[in-house]
């Protein structure tokens, strides 16, 4: 907590805004699956995902470039606000003996879209606040609260999804409404828009620059793009909490009983959830401070490579016993991971345009969804073997390609 306290008053209220959103998340949105698929069937849902993974990539690209054009108050301001007519709309669908699940989906829809607003422009502000010497600490304290916030939100959603999902909404409501104060009265401006001159980028002004001219220039940025591309493949193994695992858990896990409690497929995924949520929340303080010497690079590269190995280990296994040693090996890698990833990506970036690298990160999860997914349908004809050799074979390029982004930024920067 000393760490936290020594930080900037925005960093922290971003930080306890972070806490907010994941608490939210973890109460109602993580069953919204299980909702739909209620209301509306399979084919439905699925087509409802994948409206809301095409707006969370427009959204963050908009809110990247509108927060370099405005600043990053407002554009959180805007999201926030979505955010809490969308939850408002949510909230009138559900009302006690009356369920619209078209019109509930629309306020999700909303949530979704506001809430990457909200979620691209306070990265920006993270980084615009926090210095290169603690910018690890503030994420892995970001990290910390994202997964506490969850733990307790889950519990609260698991106990009253079924029985009392319109106080979920009212819940739900209050945290986005509370937010918006916070960032409307507490949080001030981190960027203030101006011409940018540098050597290394072209003269520009902001008031004119158009979302297409601003892309492109990040785009140019190599070093930066083959970056996103390992990024990818590392979130690509992530991703299998919600594609294969499932799966694999539900197909194969042999069920056993703890005590008179049976624990089946999906009990082990919820299990293996926990078992993440409550190491990062015990672990992360300590392993950073074991870790606080070595490079984002060597972070990135050991991280991901547990995270492939537990992954992998879970896959290649049937039984309790050795997919929990594969969940604790998985979450060790993903303690050390995170705070490195996002510590490089920000090293990267132009200061002018940090909203705008933030934006294209957005690319990040739908693409590593959409191969994630395709891994999935493809799973019966490779099995669990071929699943495995194909996350090694990503694991291996991911680390190929973020000693090539390195490489290329150091050399940048000598000359």
């Amino acid at each position: 907590m000393k760490a936290f306290w020594s930080l900037k008053r925005n960093i922290q209220i971003r930080i306890l805004i972070v806490f907010l959103a994941s608490f939210s998340y973890g109460t109602v949105f993580s069953s919204m699956t299980i909702y739909y698929n209620q209301h509306l069937g399979a084919t439905i849902t699925g087509i409802f995902l994948a409206i809301s993974s095409v707006a969370t990539f427009v959204s963050g690209l908009l809110a990247g470039f509108w927060a370099d054009k405005f600043g990053r108050k407002p554009v959180m301001i805007w999201g926030t606000s979505i955010q809490v007519l969308g939850s408002v709309g949510a909230l009138l669908a559900n009302v006690p003996g009356h369920a619209n699940p078209w019109l509930t989906f629309l306020g999700f829809l909303l949530i979704s879209f506001g809430f990457n607003f909200d979620v691209t422009a306070g990265s920006a502000m993270i980084i615009d606040d926090s210095t290169p010497e603690n910018r690890k600490t503030v994420f892995m304290l970001n990290y910390w609260a994202q997964n506490l916030s969850v733990i307790i939100g889950a519990a609260l959603g698991a106990w009253l999804f079924k029985p009392a999902f319109f106080v979920l909404l009212l819940i739900l409501v209050f945290t986005m409404v509370v937010t918006l104060l916070i960032v409307f009265f507490m949080l001030t401006e981190s960027f203030y828009p101006q011409k940018i001159k540098s050597s290394l980028f072209v003269s520009t002004d902001k008031k004119k620059e158009s979302v297409f001219e601003s892309y492109k220039m990040v785009l140019s940025d190599k070093t930066y793009v083959i970056f996103i591309l390992a990024n990818i493949l590392t979130t690509m193994i992530i991703m299998q909490f919600d594609s294969f695992l499932p799966v694999h858990l539900s197909n194969s896990f042999k069920t056993i009983t703890f005590f008179g409690f049976e624990i089946y497929g999906q009990r082990m995924l919820t299990i293996y959830l926990i078992l993440a949520c409550v190491l990062v929340v015990l672990l992360m303080t300590t392993l950073n401070r074991l870790t606080k010497d070595w490079s984002h690079k060597k972070g990135f590269i050991l991280g991901s490579l547990f995270m492939a190995m537990g992954m992998i280990f879970s896959f290649l296994t049937t039984t309790f016993t050795p997919i929990f040693i594969a969940g604790i090996i998985y979450t060790l890698g993903e303690i050390v991971y995170t705070p490195s990833v996002q510590t490089l990506g920000a090293d990267l970036m132009n200061p002018e345009k940090i909203g705008a690298y933030n934006g294209l990160g957005a690319i990040r999860m739908p693409i590593a969804s959409i191969l994630a997914g395709l891994l999935v349908s493809i799973s019966p004809i490779i099995k669990a073997t071929g699943v495995s050799l194909v996350l090694a074979l990503t694991e291996i390029l991911a680390i190929i390609l973020v000693i090539i982004a390195v490489n290329r930024h150091q050399e940048t920067f000598l000359h």
